[in-house]
């Protein structure tokens, strides 16, 4: 996946005429670090895709899958399809999977399995456009939200706005898996 997604990103980055200067002014998002995600030696977040995805005029699934070649109406996402086993960007605590087949187009909702080791860092705060659902599949997490703490244990969930700040972080002893659905409106 992270080679697709840096050459989405560059692609869309030259269809636009712009350079990396002008990204990096547009979404705060390090010269150095940009170009780590164009060349795939780093992955860039949620957030940072839905970031590139507004500055450079494409909906995130454009970014993370590519061109749309399934109906909008039903996808079904079989078990090995998904982009799976991306450790996010070096910024977060967080390894992703994607939950819906490459190629969906149309969606309004992304799925995500997100795994939060407990001995990763504290993530950054990031801010978005759009919403998101969590719901704790297995293990415990700590949510920050625009300057609170929450506990979050399997069965809890949260739905929150993402233009706050937040960030996730794992707790215990295993890793926690998550299912987070993020909406955008681009």
């Amino acid at each position: 996946m992270r080679k697709y997604v840096g050459e989405r990103i560059k692609k869309l980055r030259e269809a636009q005429d712009m350079t990396l200067a002008q990204v990096t002014k547009l979404t705060g998002i390090a010269e150095d670090r940009l170009l780590a995600y164009e060349d795939g030696s780093a992955v860039p977040s949620i957030g940072t895709v839905i970031q590139l995805s507004r500055v450079l005029g494409s909906k995130m699934a454009g970014l993370l899958h590519g061109g749309g070649t399934v109906s909008d109406s039903l996808t079904i996402c079989r078990s090995g399809e998904s982009l799976a086993g991306e450790q996010g960007d070096t910024e977060q605590s967080y390894a992703y999977s994607s939950l819906t087949r490459p190629g969906t187009a149309g969606h309004l909702m992304e799925p995500f399995l997100l795994s939060f080791d407990p001995n990763a860092k504290q993530g950054v705060p990031i801010t978005h456009d759009g919403q998101e659902f969590v719901y704790i599949v297995d293990g415990t997490i700590e949510l920050f939200y625009d300057g609170r703490s929450y506990r979050l244990e399997k069965g809890d969930s949260a739905y929150l706005d993402s233009s706050l700040p937040h960030t996730f972080h794992g707790l215990g002893d295993s890793v926690a898996q998550v299912l987070a659905v993020v909406s955008s409106s681009t």
